[in-house]
């Protein structure tokens, strides 16, 4: 008879799904002891979900944009101020145009830290032994 193992799941600080298995032999790690592991077999997942817009109000929009990288704060600025000028009434296509540009940019940028998977510089510090 086949045994079936415990598993579970979890979503981490970045909203990703970790998938672990219970241990028969509790493991340890820097100290610290758990009773789960990494899964020991890969096969496919498939997850079906149900979620909803969240209502617009003042603390959903302050949440959200806190979860925007600070340094890409500026970019929705950029577009903002860029619909501003195409506004029929404060109409300016030239600097519709720059901002429009600047937002382009920053996109760009916002891709490529994306497809970096969050990965950040590191140093090497000498050890003597």
């Amino acid at each position: 008879m086949a045994s079936r193992k415990q598993r579970a799941w979890f979503v981490d600080k970045l909203k990703r799904i970790g998938i672990v298995e219970k241990a028969f032999n509790a493991v340890t790690k820097d100290g610290y002891q758990s009773d789960w592991k990494s899964i020991t077999e890969a096969k496919t997942l498939t997850l079906y979900t149900i979620s909803r817009d969240a209502d617009l109000n003042a603390s959903v929009l302050t949440n959200t944009f806190e979860m925007i990288p600070l340094h890409f704060h500026e970019s929705i600025v950029y577009k903002v101020i860029a619909q501003g000028y195409k506004d029929p009434r404060n109409m300016d296509l030239n600097n519709a145009q720059y901002f429009d540009g600047e937002y382009s940019i920053s996109v760009k940028e916002a891709k490529k830290f994306s497809k970096s998977n969050y990965q950040t510089m590191g140093r090497i510090a000498q050890q003597d032994f």
